[in-house]
């Protein structure tokens, strides 16, 4: 078997060919050189022009020094400017304030100098008027030099100086004339207060020395009243000057003056008291004692009396009034305070007999106080069980009076709460405004019985629906005697209206209704009368008016006017017959001086004639 050769066979390397080389053509070098040259440049110019022109961070201006650029200072002063505080304009100030003419930012750092140092210079100002000058000068004069207004600042700073030496003398003026009671001297000071210029002296610091006077003048006028009580020496009044004086207001330089006095009053109201008991009269004691204020250095038996007379009064103000907690509590108050009077006080035999009463009233009030609560929830049961309690409350018992007085007034309640009903349905029915619905009403209503506590109620809804029902009943009488009165036939109407009875709901309306026809009746009887005597008037026959008119008799519409028509035709004729009266006496002379003497003078002379006495009937005297 033949055998394969083993002779190995050289490997064949595959023969390595060189990559072609990418070549630019010449011709592009050259404008692709000059491209990136432009590119970069233009990169480069912005870079430099972003770099030129941004904004430079601004300067700290806290940690600002005079040591800082210049630019930095007029930075943070133009800042501090517009903050507008008292601190960053005195800063701002400081800033500016030292640069001379010359200075490049001169011009800049001139006009934030002088607004700062405007700014700072009013607000100076207004604290000066709030009455803060300290810090008005300080502020004023932290204006540099330099600044424009820094004259305009210590002229301030001098003014505001001087009137406050003015206005704290008139201060000091006012103060001394209030200490001495001097009130003309006091107003006097306050007018002259008025001149100054400064807020806080006109309104603030006269505001209060006003009511410091007005104060001190209302004490001493109460110190004075009471003072005038207690001069008379009459307990009663010395008591009131006490009340008077405590009023006086304890911040006024008078208080002292009224402690005084009411340490010495009271003394002397004491012993008044203790006199009052030893003769036995115990009230009178108590009474005058009450009037004493309570003082914790009084002695053992002075302070007792007073213990034991406000205990008294406590007592006296909770027996007086209804069942309630405040009661309670005054009486509890009243037997504490009673049971600390020792036994070997004077007067612990007449708090203990006090006591005694006391706890009874105190027994008894713990009863109706709890009976009124249970009442107070207004239900039919708990007013009968508050009845039931309070006629616990025995016959000899001190509160029988009023248990006896709330059970009246709950029993009442009851009796609301069962009648009730009854006038809520009247009511309903009633408003139906029928016939017979009020007639039902009525009949509901009439179910509370006499006595009851709504009986009264029920009464006066009773008499307004009876009303209603007389007004449905008798509205068509007057419906048709307003048609007769329409068409003319006012008797007819009259006689129409006279059917409503006197005790009925429109009587009054058809009385005012018959009156007004009777009235149109007369005026249109009466008018051609009194026409009639206006003509005779006219044509001068004033007797015959006067006849005519008098024929309206009194009461009538048109009476009143024939009256004065008569009166004036009176008057007339009376002046009338008085001139013709006049003209025949005067004839009547002229005769007797033409006529010839009688020789012989035996006869005598004839009368002269006299006119006729006026007669109303004769036409020749009208």
């Amino acid at each position: 078997m033949a055998r394969s050769s083993t002779n190995p066979q050289p490997l064949s390397i595959p023969e390595e060919h060189p990559r072609p080389r990418l070549r630019i053509p010449l011709g592009w070098f050259w404008p692709l050189f000059w491209s990136g040259l432009m590119v970069g440049s233009g990169v480069l110019g912005i870079w430099a022009m972003a770099w030129l022109t941004r904004i430079p961070p601004l300067p700290n201006c806290e940690d600002i020094t005079p040591f800082s650029s210049a630019n930095d200072r007029l930075i943070c002063a133009q800042t501090m400017m517009q903050s507008g505080s008292a601190k960053d304009l005195i800063h701002a100030v400081q800033l500016t304030g030292n640069w001379s003419s010359g200075h490049p930012l001169y011009e800049e750092a001139a006009p934030v100098l002088a607004e700062a140092s405007q700014r700072l210079l009013k607000k100076a100002t207004r604290r000066m008027h709030s009455g803060e000058l300290t810090i008005a000068v300080e502020w004023a004069g932290e204006i540099p030099p330099k600044s424009p207004l820094r004259q305009e600042a210590q002229a301030a700073i001098w003014e505001w100086q001087q009137e406050w030496e003015k206005g704290q003398t008139i201060a000091d003026t006012v103060e001394q004339a209030i200490s001495v009671r001097d009130w003309a001297a006091a107003n006097a000071a306050l007018q002259t207060l008025k001149l100054l210029s400064s807020d806080y002296w006109l309104s603030q610091r006269h505001g209060e020395l006003q009511r410091a006077q007005q104060r001190e003048q209302t004490a001493w006028a109460q110190i004075d009243q009471a003072r005038a009580l207690a001069s008379t020496g009459d307990p009663d009044n010395i008591g009131q000057a006490l009340t008077i004086a405590q009023r006086v207001n304890l911040t006024s330089q008078a208080w002292t003056e009224a402690q005084g006095d009411i340490d010495r009053w009271s003394q002397n109201l004491l012993l008044y008291s203790f006199q009052r008991w030893e003769l036995g009269d115990i009230e009178g004691a108590i009474a005058a004692v009450q009037k004493v204020p309570p003082d914790p250095n009084l002695a053992p038996e002075a302070r007792d009396l007073v213990q034991f007379s406000h205990a008294k009064q406590l007592a006296d103000k909770a027996t007086q009034q209804n069942p309630g907690y405040m009661q309670l509590f005054q009486l509890m108050e009243a037997i504490r305070a009673a049971e600390q009077i020792g036994p070997d006080s004077t007067f612990h035999e007449a708090a203990q007999q006090s006591l005694q009463t006391w706890q009874a009233h105190l027994e008894d009030l713990r009863t109706l106080q709890f009976a009124n609560t249970v009442a107070s929830l207004r239900q039919p049961w708990t007013f009968q069980y508050a009845t039931q309690l309070a006629w616990t409350v025995e016959p000899n018992r001190p509160r029988r009076l009023q248990a006896q007085t709330l059970i009246a007034h709950w029993e009442n309640e009851i009796e609301r709460i069962e009648d009730r009903p009854y006038i809520l349905r009247a009511t309903a029915l009633a408003k139906k405004g029928t016939l017979p619905a009020l007639q039902a009403a009525i009949a509901e209503a009439r179910k509370v019985a006499l006595g009851r506590a709504l009986r009264i109620d029920a009464q006066t809804f009773i008499a307004a629906w009876t009303d209603n029902i007389e007004v449905i009943q008798d509205q068509p009488i007057l419906n048709e005697a307003n048609v007769l009165a329409s068409d003319g036939k006012l008797t007819e109407a009259i006689d129409m209206a006279q059917r409503i009875e006197d005790n009925r709901a429109l009587y009054e309306s058809a009385q005012a209704m018959i009156n007004d026809w009777t009235r149109t009746i007369q005026i249109r009887e009466d008018t051609p009368i009194l026409a009639d005597a206006k003509s005779l008037a006219y044509e001068g026959s004033l007797t015959r008016a006067i006849n005519v008119a008098s024929q309206i008799a009194p009461g009538r519409a048109l009476y009143d006017e024939a009256r004065a028509a008569i009166a004036l035709w009176d008057a007339e004729r009376a002046y009338i017959w008085e001139i013709r009266e006049a003209e025949a006496a005067a004839e009547s002379e002229a005769q007797g001086a033409t006529s010839t003497p009688d020789p012989e003078g035996s006869a005598s002379p004839a009368p002269p004639s006299q006119p006729p006495p006026p007669t109303f009937n004769s036409p020749s005297n009208e």
